[in-house]
C-alpha cells in the first residue's frame, strides 16, 4: 500500500487541478451547476471596475458573476478621495452590471476596521460573521439582494 503524504504546493497548475476537480464534483451532485457551467468551470464572469484622476488610479472594485452572484472581493478608494461618493457610484455600476446579468444579489465581506456601514448605506445586511479573524476583528458576511 501506498504511503499518503500531505506537503505543501504553492503550484498555480496544482490549485488550477483541484478547482477543476471540485467543479466536476459540485456538478454532478447541484442540479444547477450541472445545467449552468460545463467541465472547465469557466463560467465566470470578470466584472472588475477601476477610478481614475487623470492617469493615477485611485480606486477600484475587484468581482465577477457566478451562480447569478456578484462577488465583489475588493473594494478600495485611496484615502484623499473617500467622502466624495465614488465608492457609491462604483458599487451602481456593479448593480448595474448584476441586473443586466440577472443576478439574484451582490455578495461581499468586510473586516470591523473596514467598510460595514458604508455598505449598509447602500443597501446590504449582515447574513453572518466571524468573530477573531483575524483576533481581535469581526470579519461581515453582507448581501444585497436585487
Amino acid at each position: 500500500m501506498n504511503e499518503i503524504k500531505i506537503r505543501k504546493n504553492n503550484d498555480n497548475q496544482i490549485e488550477k487541478e483541484l478547482s477543476l476537480n471540485l467543479h466536476k464534483f459540485n456538478q454532478k451532485n447541484c442540479k444547477y451547476i450541472n445545467e449552468h457551467s460545463d467541465n472547465q468551470h469557466n463560467d465566470k464572469i470578470i466584472a472588475n471596475f477601476v477610478v481614475y484622476d487623470k492617469d493615477e488610479v485611485i480606486g477600484g472594485a475587484i468581482g465577477w458573476i457566478q451562480y447569478q452572484w456578484y462577488f465583489l472581493d475588493q473594494l478600495w478608494i485611496n484615502e484623499k478621495y473617500r467622502k466624495q461618493k465614488i465608492g457609491s457610484k462604483i458599487m451602481k455600476e456593479i448593480e448595474a452590471v448584476a441586473q443586466e446579468n440577472q443576478c439574484i444579489g451582490i455578495r461581499t465581506e468586510t473586516w470591523s476596521f473596514q467598510a460595514r456601514g458604508f455598505y449598509e448605506k447602500n443597501g446590504f445586511e449582515v447574513y453572518a460573521q466571524l468573530n477573531d479573524s483575524p483576533p481581535g476583528v469581526i470579519e461581515y458576511f453582507l448581501k444585497k439582494i436585487l
